[in-house]
Parts: C-alpha cells; sequence; structure tokens
C-alpha cells in the first residue's frame, strides 16, 4: 500500500526533473525521441543523470521543433533498451517538469510498454511559480530570464532539463522562505490535479521489474546548432501554445500573453494554422484511439476548439 510523499519535507525529497522531446502531442500516436534527467539530491546541486536519443521505431515528425532527424536516432536505442537506466536516474524521486501535464503521460505510456507499471508522485514547474506567487503561467524561456537564469531555446531535452532544474532549486529557495516544509503544505497553497500524486511513492529501481542496465546512449547534451530563424519562430510559438492548452483553459492574461508571441515570432496565418491544426489533430487521435467518444471528450475537445479560435483560428474557420 503506498504511503505517499504528502508528509516528507521538500529538502529532504530527492527530485528528478525529466524533459522529453517527442514526434507529437499524443501518447501512444507519437513517440519519445529523446529523455533527458537532471537529479537534484538532498544537498546537492543538480546533475544530468541520464541523457539520450531514441529511436521511436517509427518515421521521424516534428523536426521542425526539435531539429532530430531519422538519420539522428538511426542508431540510438529504443526506449525498452533505456528503461532500465532511466529507472535508476529517478529511483526515489518526486517527478518535477515545466509541462508535467505533457511529460508524465508519456513517460506512463512508454514506461508501460516496458511492463512497468507505476504511477509516481509529480509536480509542474510551470504551475509552481503560480502557487507561490511569482507570476502567471508562461514559457520555460521567460521564467529562466525573470530568475536570471542563464538558458537559450533550443528543444534539446538535456539543456531543458538542466534549466529545469536550475528553476526549481530557485523556487526551492523560495518555498524555503515561506516556511513551506512538507509536500502537504505546498498542495495547500492552490488546488491542482498534480497534488493528488503526492499520495503516491516513487519508482522503485529497475530490478523491482526485472529490467536491466544498457550503456549505450546517444546524447546531445552541449550540442549547438546554427541558430534557425524560422525554428526557432515555430518552436516559441509552439511552446507558448503548449503553456496555455495544457490545462484547455485560457485566461485573458494568457490570451494577451501568446498573442504576443505570436506577433513576436513574424509566423504567416497559414504557419499559425498548421500549428493549431496539430494541437487539434493529436487531440483528436488520443480520444478517438479507444473506438469512444464520451461526453466528457467531447466537451474538452469544445473547450480546445474555443481556445485556439481565441487564439486566431481553429479547424473549420
Amino acid at each position: 500500500m503506498a504511503s505517499g510523499i504528502s508528509g516528507r519535507r521538500i529538502e529532504d525529497t530527492p527530485v528528478a526533473v525529466i524533459d522529453f522531446e517527442t514526434t507529437g502531442l499524443t501518447p501512444g500516436f507519437d513517440r519519445v525521441v529523446e529523455v533527458s534527467v537532471v537529479r537534484i539530491d538532498p544537498g546537492e546541486s543538480p546533475r544530468l543523470a541520464f541523457d539520450t536519443l531514441i529511436n521511436p521505431a517509427r518515421p521521424m515528425a516534428a523536426t521542425e521543433i526539435h531539429g532530430i532527424t531519422d538519420a539522428d536516432v538511426s542508431d540510438a536505442p529504443r526506449f525498452h533498451d533505456i528503461a532500465g537506466e532511466l529507472l535508476a536516474a529517478i529511483e526515489g524521486c518526486v517527478i518535477a517538469a515545466y509541462n508535467v501535464y505533457f511529460d508524465i503521460k508519456f513517460l506512463d505510456f512508454e514506461l508501460s510498454n516496458s511492463g512497468v507499471a507505476h504511477a509516481p508522485p509529480h509536480f509542474c514547474l510551470m504551475y509552481l511559480r503560480t502557487m507561490l506567487g511569482l507570476g502567471a503561467r508562461c514559457k520555460l524561456s521567460e521564467a529562466c530570464k525573470h530568475h536570471g537564469i542563464p538558458y537559450a531555446e533550443s528543444h534539446v531535452a538535456a539543456h531543458d532539463a538542466i534549466a529545469s532544474g536550475q528553476l526549481f532549486c530557485t523556487y526551492r529557495d523560495e518555498v524555503r522562505r515561506k516556511n513551506i516544509a512538507t509536500y502537504d503544505d505546498l498542495a495547500a497553497l492552490r488546488a491542482y490535479k498534480f497534488n493528488s500524486s503526492f499520495g503516491c511513492d516513487p519508482f522503485p529501481g529497475p530490478s523491482r521489474f526485472g529490467l536491466g542496465r544498457l550503456g549505450k546512449v546517444v546524447s546531445r547534451a552541449g550540442f549547438s546548432a546554427p541558430v534557425d530563424p524560422v525554428r526557432q519562430a515555430i518552436s516559441g510559438y509552439w511552446d507558448a501554445l503548449k503553456t496555455v492548452l495544457s490545462d484547455l483553459e485560457i485566461t485573458d492574461e494568457e490570451l494577451v500573453h501568446v498573442l504576443a508571441e505570436r506577433e513576436r515570432s513574424g509566423l504567416k496565418p497559414e504557419q499559425i494554422r498548421v500549428l493549431h491544426a496539430k494541437a487539434f489533430a493529436s487531440a483528436m487521435s488520443q480520444f478517438t484511439a479507444d473506438q469512444w467518444l464520451d461526453d466528457r471528450e467531447v466537451r474538452k475537445l469544445r473547450r480546445l476548439h474555443a481556445c485556439l479560435a481565441e487564439l486566431g483560428w481553429a479547424p473549420g474557420q
């Protein structure tokens, strides 16, 4: 029976910050193509604990976002091959990510395919910003800029995870200043969906699931490619879009923010429509994969359509 982490002290509990690059937004239809883990143990600095490209065993997609091609992953391991190494990196940790509602779904799907059925405790760094009264939801780059953390948008998983790990340390300092001791105290600040995961236990090690360890990785950590202004604009707007669509709600403040990001990007209306269409198509694929579309899913699709319409275009307009 799970005892959870609710009563654990935040400062005494290891945290694993994860970041995935994927072929799209829908676990199952889309696959992970890069994974990175930054681990923060009590009293220690963040360290890159695991990082590799992944061969998704399907044609590459979303290269315009992450820059990864079929050739890049041709010699990379498949997710099942590295599941044991990944579990070793996150063993005993609370899982964190900058947009955890995105990453945790892919983590669950990919590990389930490797025979690992376990729901870990997790929280979202993007929402932790609002929980602590530090500002509204925003892109990772904007949060880093606000706190003086070096970061350049690259959609390289290691770079994003390292920046997110440094951001967690900044938020942990704020938690200390506000005398927020335990995860129970944190959950009391504001009701978010991830709070319920605090009743779960962290991942055990790979041996619990009969998984071995694989040394082979293909890492992009430290990789620096020439700046492609078009890809940078597309990925920047895509990040802003994912930020506000993570819960299918959008406030007036967030609408103004994303519209400003769209203007800064300089993307043409046709390019904006492609990104909005991909977001809607991904949701459709996810909701219809089980050959059943219930009333709750229909309501979510309506909310998504309304959000995209507010941002300038939705399919069917």
